[in-house]
């Protein structure tokens, strides 16, 4: 008996750790270590400058044929629908064009590591309200909810190690139209924005559906509503895909 106890603690040492992989996301430019922020406040008096967020993503395990990467962010306001300020996108949206995306590594040098090593990604964004739901992306957001979903990807595949933490994106929002007679209205409304999906493109795809630090963040001060309001939905392989179709 004390032979096989032994044996037993000698395997588990022996036995590798499992690498934990994930996701994080900050208010910036950069990545969560190099400025980890979760609240943006804006007084919304003006309608110049812009504020941004970043993803970034560490893979649970070794990929020697990345190819791109899938994000999916849900937000969700304290109103009972989602302020005309953040009809961010679609043709007719209030603010039409005041949301932007760039996976431009060179700009942000900091803590984390360039997935496309020197390449530039071609990339797909969709954002969702109940407005402007999308057509085959599946169900209609609430009212006072909106969902983003972000692609970008290159040829020929690269590899990607665990360990280091990538930069992924990071997406800007302008602050056009918050005041004057064309203004659209809640700017000043809280709303939280929750990362909850991750999925790395590969032979065999990485989907990362946890935080290494932070996967939530607030618009405004005081918000009443948490970031378990909008959970993880786990999804397929096939399932992710035909969302992207």
């Amino acid at each position: 008996m004390m032979r096989f106890f032994v044996a037993v603690c000698i395997l588990a040492f022996a036995a590798p750790a499992a690498h934990a992989g994930g996701f994080n996301l900050t208010w910036g430019t950069g990545c969560w270590r190099d400025n980890p922020a979760t609240l943006h406040s804006f007084v919304c008096d003006s309608n110049d400058g812009s504020a941004s967020f970043t993803v970034s993503f560490a893979p649970d395990r070794n990929l020697d044929n990345f190819n791109s990467f899938y994000a999916v962010l849900n937000l969700q306001s304290d109103s009972p629908n989602m302020p005309d300020w953040w009809q961010l996108t679609d043709l007719g949206g209030c603010r039409e064009g005041a949301l932007s995306t760039s996976a431009e590594f060179a700009a942000v040098p900091g803590g984390c590591a360039d997935p496309w090593q020197g390449q530039i990604p071609s990339y797909s964004i969709t954002w969702r309200t109940a407005l402007f739901p999308g057509v085959g992306y599946g169900d209609i957001p609430a009212p006072n909810r909106a969902q983003f979903r972000v692609s970008y990807g290159t040829a020929p595949p690269l590899p990607l190690v665990i360990g280091p933490e990538y930069y992924g994106f990071r997406a800007t929002i302008n602050y056009q139209k918050t005041v004057g007679a064309d203004a659209c209205g809640g700017c000043s409304t809280p709303v939280i924005l929750v990362l909850n999906e991750v999925t790395l493109v590969a032979r065999v795809p990485n989907v990362l559906t946890g935080p290494l630090d932070n996967m939530c963040l607030h618009w405004q001060a005081a918000g009443a509503t948490p970031c378990s309001a909008t959970p993880v939905r786990n999804r397929t392989w096939g399932q992710l895909k035909s969302l992207y179709r």
